[in-house]
């Protein structure tokens, strides 16, 4: 079921209808999001009304063990990360019932958590375009210009689609 939203931009301009959907977070995204920034769970439980790509969260908080295991294989690439102080989740993308790693269906939750950042007022960053905040950047364009930069700097992109965090 779809819902729409009014927004008025100024007076003088028409409503925008922002469309919203009902997805509901499962009790397992509920579990991991226990802990976890109270703003950042705000923006988290906005970006998925706003998102058309259903998603869970799969990772809140994390312990310094999880976070040593990750380095290992391969999927951190630093020592202390933001879930261990609550201030960075981890999302899945779901295509039906099916699970989806396209990274064009984690740009478009990347767009939802941006348009809840700036509704919400709360700096979020994105690990599809690391240095870009969401706030000030269509996702889609963050993640170009993230990739750009870093093969301009002769680096490979590290690009974490699940990723999202309150920057410190």
């Amino acid at each position: 079921m779809e819902f729409t939203r009014m927004k008025m931009t100024s007076m003088f301009e028409k409503p925008v209808e922002k469309k919203t959907y009902n997805w509901r977070f499962g009790k397992r995204s509920e579990s991991k999001i226990e802990g976890i920034n109270l703003e950042l769970e705000k923006v988290t439980r906005r970006a998925l009304q706003l998102s058309p790509v259903d998603f869970g969260v799969t990772c809140g908080l994390r312990t310094q063990h999880e976070q040593n295991q990750l380095r290992v294989q391969g999927k951190s690439q630093i020592k202390h990360s933001r879930h261990q102080d609550g201030m960075a989740v981890d999302v899945v993308a779901y295509e039906g019932s099916r699970i989806t790693w396209d990274l064009d269906k984690y740009i478009t939750i990347a767009q939802a958590f941006a348009e809840a950042a700036r509704e919400l007022n709360v700096i979020i960053r994105w690990g599809g375009a690391w240095t870009h905040y969401l706030n000030d950047n269509d996702a889609k364009a963050a993640h170009e210009a993230y990739v750009s930069l870093r093969k301009s700097q002769g680096r490979r992109p590290f690009i974490d689609g699940p990723h999202f965090e309150i920057p410190k």
